[in-house]
């Protein structure tokens, strides 16, 4: 596929002595994609940084920081990645921009997948850099919803929400377990959530999401 942003890969480090921040965060990055966020400690990421536990504290000051900081690099990667995509995708037609959003998300995935993996292991606790995530997509194309379905002369309103966060969830999910199972075919899961995807956009109609809007809440919720 061409048109996508390249965030482009941090360059292995010499054997000088003083590691730049990107470098120990790539290895603080590996090493948690590995074992997880508890189970990573200093050592273990100054092992993989060919480096020692005083240059750590020195550039990070403790290892929640550093872990901090891993979480905020990945993150903000890529939201930045998925909005350059979505600008993109904005005079393409509507099946056509809905694939090409699916598979850029599963080509960061495949490019990054350490930092994918740090992103969306346990996403679903409320403070995890997951929730982050999706809070910071599922606006933008909730928005780019709205503008298909008022386009169409059936303009949608909070329903466009529970949409966006119905299939940004399946190519997430189908990504994160991509990423993964060893020896998983993320091309064959790609396209997977690409069909959902867009069997989830023809089956909806436009009165169900208009039920959601207008739906009362219930008491006691």
């Amino acid at each position: 596929m061409t048109g996508k942003p390249d965030r482009g890969k941090t360059a292995r480090r010499s054997t000088r002595n003083r590691p730049t921040d990107n470098e120990l965060l790539d290895a603080a990055c590996a090493v948690i994609a590995e074992v997880g966020v508890d189970r990573t400690t200093m050592d273990t990421i100054a092992q993989r940084a060919d480096t020692s536990r005083v240059t750590l504290y020195a550039h990070f000051g403790s290892r929640d920081a550093l872990v901090d900081a891993v979480i905020e690099r990945e993150l903000e990667a890529l939201t930045a990645w998925m909005f350059e995509i979505y600008d993109n995708g904005e005079t393409m037609q509507y099946g056509q921009r809905a694939r090409y959003s699916v598979e850029s998300l599963f080509d960061y995935a495949r490019r990054h997948p350490e930092g994918f993996r740090v992103l969306l292991d346990n996403r679903y606790d409320d403070s995890h850099p997951g929730r982050r995530l999706s809070a910071a997509l599922e606006p933008r194309i909730a928005e780019r919803l709205r503008a298909n379905y008022a386009e169409r002369g059936t303009p949608i309103h909070g329903g466009a929400d529970t949409l966006a966060t119905m299939l940004l969830g399946i190519s997430l999910d189908i990504a994160y377990r991509a990423v993964i199972v060893a020896g998983a075919d993320i091309d064959a899961a790609c396209d997977l959530a690409v069909t959902a995807s867009l069997a989830v956009l023809r089956a909806v109609e436009p009165e169900q999401l208009r039920a959601i809007d207008t739906s009362p809440v219930p008491n006691g919720s």
